[in-house]
This record gives structure tokens, C-alpha cells and sequence, in this order.
């Protein structure tokens, strides 16, 4: 019983959240078009009632996708390409109580080209590091 309301507390607490994380180093290595690449994936815990309901968290591709742009945008990327999107939901995770609380995770990758700036900076942060 301890283990499914810790569970349960768990689902709740991870629920909604987005995170992101940019790949920001490689070695020199272009894209197709010989401009530097920048990948970022976003992932979004939610979870769903009775399997199927949204209760908390919007998992949908469109919130994804969004939540994706913006934070590329804040970094100043634009020219963006979707590498790939998934969305897992874990009914049989720990039945019967996922058939009631089903966490669902979403996530969407993208590469783009960064800004100048962002490019410069990250460059010279990267040579202080070596």
C-alpha cells in the first residue's frame, strides 16, 4: 500500500512538467547544408485517468510541438526540423493501479540552426574548456 501511494504522490509531482535539454557540441561536425546544428528534445510527463482521460499534464503533439518552438526561440534558433516525436503510455506499467493513474510521457526532438550569438558563445565557452 506504501508503494502505490508513493507512486500515485510521484505521478502527481512529475506531472506537467517539461524538460528540455539542447545538444550543443560537435566537434566541428555541419549539417546538410554546411551550418552548424543545434538538437533539442523536449519531454513532458502527464497523467491520464482511467488510461485514456488527460487529468494532468497536455501531452498532446500540438502542446509538444509548442512547448518545443518556444524554447528554441528563447535560445534565438530558428529554421527548425522535427527529428522525432513519441508518446508512451504506460497502462501496464504497475497494474491494476495504472489502469487508473497512467502516466504518460511525450517527447519531441528538433534540430535547428542557431543564432550568431548563441553560435559565438557557446563556441568560445566550449575552447575554454579544452
Amino acid at each position: 500500500m506504501r508503494l502505490h501511494l508513493s507512486l500515485a504522490l510521484t505521478l502527481l509531482l512529475a506531472s506537467s512538467c517539461t524538460f528540455a535539454s539542447t545538444a550543443r557540441h560537435w566537434n566541428g561536425v555541419v549539417g546538410q547544408d554546411g551550418k552548424p546544428i543545434y538538437v533539442t528534445s523536449t519531454t513532458n510527463v502527464g497523467v491520464n485517468l482511467a488510461v485514456a482521460i488527460p487529468l494532468f499534464g497536455n501531452t498532446t503533439l500540438d502542446t509538444m510541438v509548442g512547448k518545443l518552438t518556444q524554447a528554441i526561440s528563447a535560445d534565438g534558433g530558428n529554421e527548425i526540423r522535427i527529428v522525432e516525436s513519441s508518446s508512451e503510455n504506460y497502462w501496464y506499467g504497475f497494474p491494476p493501479f495504472t489502469w487508473i493513474l497512467t502516466p504518460v510521457i511525450t517527447t519531441v526532438s528538433g534540430e535547428y540552426k542557431p543564432s550568431t550569438e548563441v553560435l559565438q558563445k557557446d563556441r568560445a565557452e566550449q575552447a575554454n574548456e579544452k
